[in-house]
C-alpha cells in the first residue's frame, strides 16, 4: 500500500464565487450605520485514495490578506481608518485571516480536514467556508466636534489556498500545532479575489434616508490560478486579521492628533514602534493596552511551500494573478473590518 504523498490527493473540483442570493444591506439606526456586504463562498472537493500515512497530516483552505483600506469618511474633518500594522508598515507581506484557533485553517471545523497516522481509507472531502463583513460605523464622532458619516470606502484583497500540510516525523500524533520551521506545505491550488464597496450618505438627512448610493459591483469574479503562488510565512502565522487590526482617527487638520479608536489585540514589534509606524510624526502617543500582546515580526518572511499543481477537473476559468494597482480613494474602494458572526471585526 502506498504511502500518503500529494499524488494520493485527488482534486474533484473546486469554486470560489460570490453568492448572487446575498447582496449589499445597510441598517441605519439611531447612532450607528450596520450594513452586510455580499457574501464569498469557496467549496473544494477532493479524492483521497487508500494508504498509509506514515505522519499527521491537515489539508485545508489558508486565507490571507494582502491589501487593506477601510476608510470611514467625515467629511471634510477627517477619517478614521481600520488597518493591519504589518501591511501599513510593510514589515510583513500578508495577514493570516483565520479565527486564531489553529493557524493556519480559515476555520477549525469546515475548511480543513485532518488525517492521523495509520491506514487511510478511500475518502471523499468536502472543504468549504464563507467570509462577508458586517460592520457598524458611528454617524457623528462626539470627540471631534460632531464630525458626521459621509462616506464608507473599503479596498481589501485576499488569497486563498488549497494545501495540504505533512507534520514534522519528530513531532506527536498530535496535528493541533503548526510548525513553520519543521512541517512540509504542499500547495494544490491558489485562488483569489478582491472586493470593492463605496457608500455615500447625506447627514443631514433624517435616520432611514441617509444612504445616497451604493458601489459594489466588482471589477472581477474570485479566480482560480493556472500557476500556484507561495505562502509567505505571514501568511500561515499570528497574528490574525481580527488581532491585528485597529481603528485610528486621523483629523485633516494637520495640527490635530490622530486618535487611537480600537487597539490591535496583536502586535509584531514593541508598542512604542507600531505607534510610530501608524502615524509617523504625528504623535499617536498612548498607552499599551494590557490585552494588547507582541507575537513576534518575521525578519524575512520567506515564501514557502512545494507547488504541487494538479489538474483540476472542473469548468471553473483559471487565470494568472497580477498584482493590484495603487489605491485610488476617489473611486470605488474596499477594506474589510467584520465578518462571519464567531468573528466580528470592527
Amino acid at each position: 500500500m502506498a504511502k500518503l504523498s500529494p499524488e494520493q490527493i485527488n482534486i474533484l473540483s473546486v469554486r470560489a464565487y460570490y453568492d448572487n442570493k446575498t447582496f449589499t444591506n445597510t441598517t441605519e439606526m439611531t447612532n450607528l450605520l450596520k450594513y452586510e456586504s455580499q457574501h464569498f463562498r469557496c467549496k473544494v472537493q477532493l479524492e483521497i485514495s487508500e494508504c498509509i500515512a506514515d505522519r499527521c497530516w491537515s489539508i485545508g483552505l489558508v486565507q490571507a490578506c494582502d491589501r487593506m483600506y477601510l476608510e470611514n469618511r467625515y467629511g471634510h474633518s477627517g477619517s478614521s481608518f481600520w488597518e493591519f500594522h504589518p501591511l501599513k508598515s510593510g514589515r510583513h507581506k500578508m495577514v493570516n485571516d483565520s479565527d486564531g484557533r489553529q493557524y493556519p485553517f480559515y476555520s477549525l471545523t469546515s475548511s480543513k480536514f485532518e488525517i492521523r497516522r495509520g491506514v487511510v481509507s478511500d475518502s471523499l472531502v468536502s472543504l468549504t467556508y464563507e467570509d462577508h463583513f458586517y460592520p457598524t460605523v458611528a454617524w457623528e464622532l462626539p470627540y471631534y466636534g460632531g464630525a458626521k458619516l459621509t462616506d464608507v470606502i473599503r479596498k481589501q484583497d485576499f488569497w486563498v489556498w488549497l494545501v495540504a500540510i505533512k507534520r514534522a516525523s519528530s513531532r506527536s500524533a498530535s496535528c493541533d500545532v503548526f510548525n513553520a520551521k519543521h512541517d512540509e506545505v504542499f500547495i494544490l491550488k491558489t485562488m483569489r479575489w478582491r472586493y470593492g464597496l463605496h457608500m455615500t450618505f447625506d447627514p443631514h438627512q433624517p435616520i432611514g434616508k441617509r444612504l445616497q448610493r451604493i458601489y459594489d459591483v466588482q471589477e472581477e469574479q474570485p479566480i482560480i490560478l493556472e500557476t500556484n503562488r507561495p505562502l509567505p510565512l505571514s501568511a500561515l502565522s499570528p497574528p490574525h486579521c481580527n488581532a491585528a487590526q485597529s481603528l485610528i482617527w486621523y483629523p485633516n487638520n494637520p495640527t490635530d492628533k490622530p486618535k487611537l479608536l480600537v487597539p490591535p489585540k496583536q502586535i509584531i514589534v514593541p508598542w512604542e514602534t507600531w505607534t510610530n509606524d501608524m502615524a509617523p510624526g504625528r504623535s499617536l502617543s498612548v498607552k499599551k493596552p494590557d490585552q494588547c500582546k507582541l507575537v513576534g515580526e518575521w525578519a524575512h518572511d520567506t515564501e514557502i511551500g512545494i507547488d504541487v499543481n494538479p489538474t483540476i477537473k472542473t469548468g471553473s476559468a483559471t487565470r494568472t494573478w497580477k498584482p493590484a494597482p495603487p489605491v485610488d480613494t476617489t473611486t470605488i474602494s474596499t477594506s474589510r473590518s467584520v465578518r462571519t458572526p464567531s468573528r466580528p471585526r470592527g
